[in-house]
């Protein structure tokens, strides 16, 4: 089975004001692929680091430091960012602060950190597609083909909705 992780609704179960950190255990999380309209896939053309992009997703998803809350959503960004990309550094930090992100800058966070420098900004989900095709690092495919045979790190999303990734 393929798991994958997301960030999806804050403790007060709207989209924002939650606080910093998951509250519930369930505001960023891993778990079984499901359908909500997905109609595309961004995967990473090299399987190494859609799969070193899988482990730091799972690991992330799985940190309490990190919730969810669209209003604050560039703050897990952010602190990648002041820690140079740097998978080990962000980890380190999070241990001192709690930061949000919503599922697009989630997985920003994520393609940065897997690469260990800014390859995309704080997208949303109507920008990541072409933020990443600009890379020349990721190409695209439709949820049907791509569901023959996920590839960690694979991202399915509906554009100005909801992405999530492989892990």
């Amino acid at each position: 089975m393929n798991l994958f992780a997301w960030a999806s609704i804050g403790e007060n179960g709207k989209a924002t004001g939650g606080k910093p950190g998951d509250q519930t255990g369930g505001e960023v999380k891993v778990g079984a692929y499901y359908w909500f309209g997905q109609d595309e896939v961004i995967r990473f053309k090299s399987v190494l680091r859609g799969r070193k992009a899988g482990k730091i997703a799972k690991a992330l998803a799985n940190n309490s430091a990190i919730g969810y809350n669209q209003a604050e959503r560039h703050t897990l960004y952010n602190l990648a960012k002041a820690c140079d990309w740097n998978y080990k550094k962000t980890v380190k930090a999070l241990g001192n602060k709690k930061v949000n992100c919503d599922c697009s800058s989630f997985c920003s966070t994520i393609i940065n950190l897997a690469f260990g420098k800014q390859m995309v900004g704080c997208c949303t989900t109507a920008m990541i597609v072409n933020a990443c095709l600009k890379t020349k690092k990721f190409k695209t495919m439709s949820v049907a083909y791509a569901s023959e045979k996920w590839h960690k790190g694979d991202m399915p999303l509906k554009a100005g909705k909801h992405i999530i990734i492989n892990v």
